[in-house]
């Protein structure tokens, strides 16, 4: 659900501000220069907390003021060393004190620039980190909504900076969250609503709102091209499957982006367990992400020409259903034995990987909520990295870590080829239990062509159910939408 939040750049001096809550940062070890200077407006009650201990610049930690004057709260967040503060804890503090001001029924909340940073990054982190964190779902809800707490007003104190620069940064950075809104909203939604043809029509509205090509391949389509990995997943579903084409030309040098899109994956045959199966809504998480990307580049105007494939479906066992022992063709002409029907998202990007050698592209990133092996190797915080490419990854490697979507490479030596390997086709679509993740990706290389090719295992990091994380809050996160634009505006460096 977009957050309709007001917001405002103000550029006078800190004594002219109105407000109802004004967040100051503040690193440990206060000392009597950090302090002096809100003096005026703090009524002496900031001397006193410090004084007190009540507050002490410990990361995250939150104190709240209340005032007489025309600010009516000041919250104190905790930025911790000075030493060790970084443009992604100025993101998570930002979020930190944007929740808790939510949280205590303040509508209307300011933000101070922190220190030490260009006045235009910090800006860009700032917004970034309120608005990511004051993300709610709540469209499918009737009852309550009118008791949710929600700022509706937003205001960005920078008052003797560049504010050009400035407004210029909390644009772009409003741009970007938008986009990761928009994915999160696609994951969020249940899988009787985002169906494969919901996709297929979500993509043309962006084609339409963003003037790009858009093209939507039926089954009938897939038959022809022999896209037997995505026909074979479908056969269980009522719902008809769709590839999902989307181009932008923004450049000559083109970077391919394909994303897993099974808006629900029972397992098929091969069921789930019962327990958390409501969680396989998010499996199109790689999919809604593409999405999120073509849009975004498109905003921005990034200078390349950027492909967005999807294939999507819905993986259940109907009485059509694909089989273990079945063998199939893709689109490549290689055949799989399958082994296990919930392993079901790499035969869908193999068609996928395959087709997009038509393009010809510089490069080629998939997302795929993949493996629960790549869970289990990297938990929730980093998302798994798979590439022929040490070039690629290492740009990925940056990406990630200027983004704050932290990935981490795994290795795709060839002799684990010999774990899928098939006595009656080409390859498994399933190997042993152990490096999962791995074989994983081995499968999806049979299906490359490009020399720059990385896939990038999100199942662990594309929805939370706890809020561990305050810019993550609980369902969909939106990943790959932040990391996919750092590697953009890098990509040349």
């Amino acid at each position: 659900m977009r957050l309709h939040m007001k917001i405002a750049l103000f550029t006078r001096e800190l004594d002219d501000l109105k407000t109802e809550a004004l967040v100051l940062g503040f690193y440990e070890n206060l000392d009597t220069g950090d302090i002096d200077r809100y003096s005026v407006i703090s009524d002496g009650l900031l001397e006193e907390a410090v004084r007190d201990k009540d507050f002490t610049g410990k990361f995250g930690k939150i104190f709240m003021l209340r005032l007489k004057g025309k600010v009516k709260r000041l919250i104190l967040v905790g930025l911790g060393k000075r030493e060790e503060f970084d443009i992604h804890k100025a993101r998570e503090a930002a979020g930190k004190a944007a929740v808790y001001v939510r949280d205590q029924g303040v509508k209307e909340l300011s933000f101070n620039l922190f220190e030490d940073f260009n006045p235009s990054d910090g800006a860009y982190a700032i917004v970034e980190g309120v608005k990511l964190a004051l993300y709610q779902f709540n469209d499918f809800k009737t009852q309550g909504l009118e008791d949710l707490k929600k700022i509706n007003q937003f205001t960005l104190v920078a008052s003797g900076n560049n504010f050009v620069d400035v407004d210029k940064s909390i644009k772009k950075a409003l741009t970007v969250v938008d986009s990761v809104y928009y994915v999160r909203d696609l994951q969020n939604k249940p899988s009787n609503v985002v169906t494969p043809t919901y996709l297929a029509n979500e993509a043309k509205k962006i084609a339409i709102k963003f003037k790009i090509k858009c093209t939507v391949l039926e089954k009938n389509d897939m038959e022809r091209l022999g896209m037997g990995g995505i026909l074979a997943v479908s056969r269980g579903s009522d719902h008809p499957p769709k590839f999902i084409i989307l181009e932008y030309e923004g450049g000559k040098e083109t970077i391919c982006f394909v994303g897993k899109g099974v808006t629900f994956d029972s397992g098929g045959i091969s069921i789930k367990p019962s327990q958390d199966m409501d969680e396989m809504k998010f499996d199109m998480s790689g999919g809604a992400s593409v999405l999120g990307i073509m849009q975004l580049a498109v905003g921005l105007k990034l200078p390349y020409r950027i492909i967005g494939l999807i294939p999507t479906t819905e993986n259940l066992p109907g009485g059509n259903a694909y089989k273990p022992g079945d063998i199939i063709k893709f689109h490549n002409g290689k055949t799989s034995e399958i082994i296990n029907t919930d392993a079901e998202g790499r035969l869908i990007l193999a068609d996928a990987l395959s087709y997009s050698k038509r393009f010809n592209p510089k490069a080629v990133i998939d997302f795929a909520t993949l493996t629960g092996a790549c869970v289990v190797s990297l938990g929730d915080l980093y998302t798994g990295l798979f590439s022929n490419s040490d070039e690629l990854a290492n740009k990925l490697l940056k990406a990630g870590d200027l983004s704050g979507e932290l990935v981490w490479r795994l290795p795709l030596n060839s002799k684990y080829f010999e774990y899928v390997k098939s006595n009656v086709a080409d390859i498994k679509n399933a190997g042993p239990r152990y490096a999962g993740a791995i074989t994983a990706a081995i499968f999806l290389k049979e299906f490359v062509d490009c020399k720059q090719w990385a896939h990038l295992d999100i199942a662990g990091t594309a929805w939370t159910t706890k809020n561990g994380n305050v810019l993550n809050p609980c369902g969909g996160t939106g990943v790959g939408v932040r990391l996919a634009l750092q590697l953009l505006e890098n990509w040349k460096k």
